[in-house]
C-alpha cells in the first residue's frame, strides 16, 4: 500500500505515534538526514498536514526510536 508520493526522501524514520498534540488525531513524527525532529498533525480525513520542526535529534523522543 502506497503511504506517501514523492515524499520522504530526507527522511531516515518515520514513527506513527499516535495523538501527540492532543487533538484526537493520529500524527506522524519524523527525522530528517540533518538529525531534526518534525511532526506531521493528522487532519482527521487520513491525511496529514505540513511538517512543523519540533526538535533536534530524538532527545525527549527517544521512546519513539
Amino acid at each position: 500500500m502506497k503511504l506517501f508520493g514523492a515524499w520522504g526522501g530526507s527522511y531516515n524514520s518515520v514513527v506513527g505515534v499516535g495523538d501527540i498534540t492532543g487533538d484526537g488525531r493520529p500524527d506522524l513524527v519524523s527525522r530528517d538526514t540533518s538529525g531534526n525532529l518534525h511532526r506531521n498533525s493528522g487532519d482527521g480525513k487520513g491525511s496529514f498536514g505540513a511538517r512543523v520542526k519540533i526538535a533536534s535529534g530524538w532527545g525527549a523522543y527517544k521512546s519513539l526510536s
